[in-house]
């Protein structure tokens, strides 16, 4: 198949683009290029004619393009209203002006907000809590009205704490590998009670890789629901793994650059994934926390 991914410069795009490859016609769409062996359409989303004439003579396209991380949403809102829905907006116009079949949306368990209940199912209550969740759940909404409207046909995504080895350290579980493997303070907010569910990178794209053709309406849950772990074990656990002497310190959220609301559990139900998609995930926490260590342990070797 002939694919585009926007975004695809990025930590899941790049993963996600050099999996596919093996086996599609793979193009990345995004502002840089950091992938040096797959074509590469240099575009932002923000730009619709830009969107228009790159997107363009292909199957379909995975839109992954958004702004990210917490700090960075939360000091620019509006910047990030334009990027994450005005983006999807224009790629949506890019795929009914092109006749592309098919859009395949990273969203986010974001849009969830506090759950109602653990595990997190999809038909659960939607009450997004910060603008990036807003943001996703609007896009959501712009898909299916693209659906129905256009007949453009879509599977939606909402991924759980996605990590893995190339991930930049403003995500938390690299950030306390590097700290760790420095023997530096690791810094966690609270008391660290926070539970989280974190899946690599490559069983997120193996889920992509499975709804290229298949389970189109629908809205799936992706994630790693068989390790969930606190912030505080999860320091403590990396500590272990790399025979760190670090040591924790806890930062109150009113004495942290976030701003936010924390939500307290995030884990998800992954059943519908797992019996639509025949999804699985293969990387355990330890596993991928190891490929994490190596990974950071060659960069700061190069220094």
């Amino acid at each position: 198949m002939k694919i585009i991914i926007t975004g695809g410069s990025g930590f899941i795009g790049s993963c996600l683009a050099m999996q596919l490859k093996q086996e599609h016609d793979v193009t990345i769409f995004d502002v840089k290029k950091n992938v040096s062996d797959i074509n590469f359409i240099e575009g932002d989303v923000t730009n619709l004619e830009n969107v228009k004439n790159s997107i363009v003579n292909c199957d379909l396209v995975i839109h992954l393009a958004a702004a990210l991380g917490v700090v960075n949403v939360e000091k620019d809102p509006v910047q990030t209203l334009d990027i994450n829905l005005g983006g999807t907006k224009n790629v949506l116009e890019a795929c009914r002006a092109n006749n592309i079949k098919k859009i395949i949306f990273s969203s986010s368990s974001e849009v969830y907000g506090e759950p109602a209940q653990i595990p997190i199912k999809e038909n659960d209550p939607i009450t997004p809590i910060t603008t990036y969740g807003i943001s996703k759940l609007a896009s959501e909404e712009y898909i299916k009205s693209y659906s129905k409207s256009y007949g453009i046909q879509y599977t939606i995504f909402r991924l759980f704490n996605v990590y893995g080895a190339i991930q930049d350290t403003q995500w938390v579980l690299p950030a306390f590998v590097d700290k760790a493997i420095s023997n530096k303070l690791i810094s966690v907010h609270s008391d660290g009670s926070q539970v989280r569910a974190f899946c690599y990178v490559s069983d997120v794209a193996d889920a992509f890789q499975s709804v290229l053709e298949t389970a189109n309406g629908e809205i799936i849950n992706v994630g790693n629901d068989s390790n969930p772990i606190s912030i505080k074990e999860l320091a403590d656990k990396i500590i272990s793994l790399t025979n760190s002497e670090s040591e924790i310190k806890f930062i109150p959220f009113e004495e942290s650059n976030r701003n936010r609301t924390e939500i307290m559990k995030r884990i998800p139900d992954i059943n519908k994934a797992k019996k639509i998609l025949n999804y699985s995930p293969k990387i355990t926490l330890d596993e991928g926390i190891k490929k994490v260590v190596k990974h950071r342990k060659e960069i700061n070797s190069d220094k």
